[in-house]
């Protein structure tokens, strides 16, 4: 029987965040059978990184961990509202080999809970990426900072699944890279908003339930909108996005979802320590808040209610 080729899967962070993404890496070698490599893009990651990495895929069979360290100098002066790293993923079809096809880029603060062999399916013939709507597709000032149609919607490029081959015959990250470069004053999520200028008339648009991000949830225009993908997003997850949710940040940890990340996280040999933003006596504060408001609804049920507002909204 012939051996099936890998899934490519990509993160770009640096040495402190390594240890992030061995929970979105666990679940995803939980949910997926296929062999996997995993490439994590760094300007240094230390001995201690690479071992947390290694010691996480030893367990599983046809798992490769491949460590890239950039050369990220095209990429200084370029607009930086997150973090430089975020440029990163537009450098994959230069830095992976020609062999590689496709590549699925996911940020740290993702967790894969299904099976996402169906994306490397997926027909991307003259398409440059697929992605998710992001939460600011709605907003007609996204469309009029970045220069196109609203029509053409915009992507979250946190959990991006690439068309290498088509990248590289068009020269996309050098688009992409200029185009961030002149408008470098006007652009909001500096290499977000290039990729979804770019690739406007190349984009595939994948289900919400490949990209869950809690504000759909607290949202009537996906109520009204998306009915359907929500219940899916409930029912069928395939990748959760933490967005400005960090889960291993207590105050900020308030995903619909949390559950999930925690779940895999203590899956880990080595699981991912929680910590806090608050200091002092505002931290015991909110220790008492948590112990007096302990009695709050569990996700289930909370998901229940959801599924009770879709109902109601279809």
């Amino acid at each position: 029987m012939t051996k099936p080729d890998p899934i490519h899967i990509a993160f770009c962070v640096n040495d402190s965040y390594a240890s992030y993404i061995t929970v979105p890496i666990k679940g995803m070698l939980e949910n997926n059978s296929v062999p996997v490599v995993i490439h994590v893009l760094s300007d240094y990651l230390s001995p201690r990184s690479i071992r947390l990495l290694k010691d996480l895929i030893d367990s599983y069979t046809d798992v490769e961990l491949d460590v890239i360290i950039v050369d990220d100098s095209r990429l200084q002066g370029l607009k930086d509202s997150w973090t430089i790293y975020t440029w990163y993923r537009v450098l994959l079809p230069e830095v992976l080999d020609a062999s590689v096809h496709r590549v699925l880029y996911l940020d740290a603060d993702v967790l894969v809970v299904n099976t996402i062999e169906e994306l490397f399916r997926l027909d991307m013939t003259g398409k440059a990426i697929a992605g998710t709507i992001d939460f600011q597709s709605k907003d007609s000032s996204t469309y009029q900072r970045c220069g196109y149609e609203m029509d053409k919607q915009y992507v979250c490029a946190g959990v991006l699944l690439m068309n290498l081959d088509y990248w590289r015959k068009h020269d996309i990250a050098g688009q992409v890279v200029r185009w961030g470069s002149e408008n470098n004053a006007r652009i909001q999520f500096p290499d977000q908003d290039s990729i979804n200028y770019i690739c406007r008339d190349s984009k595939i648009l994948l289900p919400l339930n490949y990209d869950i991000v809690d504000g759909f949830f607290h949202d009537g225009y996906y109520y009204h909108n998306y009915p359907q993908e929500l219940r899916k997003c409930i029912e069928s997850p395939i990748i959760i996005h933490y967005a400005g949710q960090a889960p291993w940040v207590v105050e900020l940890s308030k995903h619909l979802m949390q559950d999930e990340w925690d779940k895999y996280n203590k899956m880990l040999p080595n699981p991912v320590r929680k910590v806090y933003q608050t200091k002092g006596l505002e931290l015991l504060k909110m220790h008492i808040w948590n112990i007096l408001h302990s009695g709050r609804k569990q996700s289930k049920l909370l998901r229940e209610d959801i599924l009770d507002r879709i109902e109601q909204s279809s």
